[in-house]
């Protein structure tokens, strides 16, 4: 099972996901919304690819600039991404992965 595919990630929306940095920063994120990309689905080769954004709403009291940061929660376990802050206490992740199988 993947974690972070599309199918996984949408059964998170409106649940709280934590994310910390190298210096232990704490934040806690809402999933707002998962947004399928054009390369998502089966290339030429068959292969499974995932491509899309996970949308977060900030709790607002810390900011997190663009960077890598852990991103934990109990149906995701804990894992690295880099996160983009687009604006206020918005920010996104892009999931771009190939499953061979």
């Amino acid at each position: 099972m993947n974690p972070l595919s599309m199918k996984n990630i949408e059964k998170l929306i409106g649940e709280h996901v934590f994310l910390f940095d190298k210096s232990d920063v704490l934040g806690t994120f809402s999933v707002k919304s998962v947004t399928q990309l054009e390369r998502h689905g089966m290339d030429d080769l068959g292969r499974s690819i995932e491509h899309f954004t996970i949308d977060f709403q900030g709790d607002g009291s810390t900011h997190f600039p663009d960077g890598h940061y852990h991103f934990k929660h109990p149906k995701l376990g804990e894992i690295e991404l880099y996160l983009i802050h687009k604006e206020e206490h918005d920010y996104e992740v892009m999931i771009d992965s190939q499953n061979a199988w």
